[in-house]
């Protein structure tokens, strides 16, 4: 359903993305790194999982924030306990063809297999720690007998920049060598996405590589009000166009807001305020988390408060930070600072000025940061 807050898998539920769906289809059959944008709850990972489903693609799908999440941090346990879940995911779809990938996934160094139930384990210790392209190298092997093209997805991949892995190598190794494999990245944090694929660094092994993007945009305004509309006449609820348009204009198209705005509602929450107050602190826990593993959480806070509050230019910017701090500074410093931000997503470049694209961000910033 249109308002069920649960990543979409099927056409019927993926509201107006139709092109973006036959779009990624395309570039599964023709690229060898495809990466996946947009703002965050625009329904990235509603895009990949709908095109998988719907196409019967084939595919390994890791989902990177729930390595970040996990109890070890991100590491590379955690990284092999969650690509072990996905391959057995991917083993458990074969059926009578497991079998001939677990034979050739036995060989891999650092790959234990239980032929008695049908499942691979990634080992992440340092002596006998897997090896990641091998086993890839097995996989796109058994994948170009059989006949097909893997889907290998790593969901919001900037997650994984503190794992000790080189995903740039690795997505160069999957571009020169894995002919029966395409690599699908996804970020919400594009700047930091394309940092870790360092496909601008010359010293890179990406650098010259072509990697396609897709990128999801926000409803139109008369698309977001159509979504509210449809979804709340599949549920049987009438609302006033009054309410839907104010929830629109606060909400600014993005779908995942959109979504929570229409499932609260549903479940008896009628207020706007208290919807996107209740956002609001959900997006500021992860503003929380960004922020606390950086030595310059403060000046952070003030960058953030200062361009949610309306002040767009550099200097403007730099300038209530210091009144705020009391002290005069660098501008390198803060020049960097800046950049970061944008890289992460939170606020955006626009010419010379710089916003919070996001309005629940805007209001987490302003309210509860």
């Amino acid at each position: 359903m249109l308002f069920d807050l649960a990543p979409k898998r099927s056409k019927r539920d993926f509201y107006n993305y139709e092109k973006e769906l036959e779009q990624l289809y395309k570039l599964y059959l023709s690229s060898r790194v495809v990466a996946v944008v947009g703002c965050r709850r625009i329904g990235k990972t509603s895009l990949i999982l709908t095109f998988l489903s719907e196409w019967k693609a084939p595919h390994i799908f890791v989902d990177c924030r729930r390595i970040s999440f996990s109890s070890y941090g991100a590491s590379f346990r955690s990284f092999a306990e969650e690509f072990s879940r996905a391959l057995n995911e991917f083993l458990s779809g074969l059926r009578g063809r497991a079998g001939k990938l677990l034979d050739y996934l036995r060989s891999v160094k650092g790959v234990e297999i239980d032929f008695a139930v049908g499942r691979a384990l990634l080992r992440w210790g340092k002596r006998d720690r897997s090896d990641i392209a091998s086993l890839l190298e097995k996989l796109d092997t058994f994948a170009r007998e059989e006949g097909f093209r893997v889907a290998l997805v790593f969901d919001e991949l900037q997650e994984l920049r503190a794992i000790n892995i080189d995903f740039a190598k690795l997505l160069a190794y999957i571009y020169d060598h894995l002919h029966s494999t395409v690599a699908i990245v996804s970020g919400s944090q594009v700047g930091l996405l394309y940092d870790t694929l360092k496909i601008e660094d010359p010293a890179s092994p990406m650098y010259g590589r072509a990697v396609a993007e897709l990128r999801i945009p926000r409803l139109p305004r008369e698309k977001a009000v159509e979504f509210l509309e449809k979804g709340f006449a599949e549920v049987g609820v009438e609302v006033s166009r009054d309410i839907i348009e104010k929830a629109v204009d606060a909400l600014d198209g993005v779908v995942g807001w959109l979504v929570y705005f229409g499932w609260s509602y549903v479940h008896g929450v009628k207020d706007l305020g208290e919807v996107l107050d209740t956002a609001a602190r959900q997006e500021a826990e992860e503003l929380k988390r960004f922020l606390a593993r950086s030595r310059n959480e403060r000046r952070y806070r003030e960058i953030l408060k200062a361009v949610a509050q309306g002040r767009s230019r550099w200097s403007e910017i730099k300038r209530a930070v210091e009144l705020a701090e009391g002290v005069e500074v660098d501008d390198k410093n803060f020049s960097e600072l800046l950049k970061k931000l944008v890289k992460a997503g939170f606020i955006e470049k626009t010419g010379e000025e710089y916003i919070v694209p996001d309005p629940i961000t805007a209001r987490a910033i302003l309210k509860h940061l």
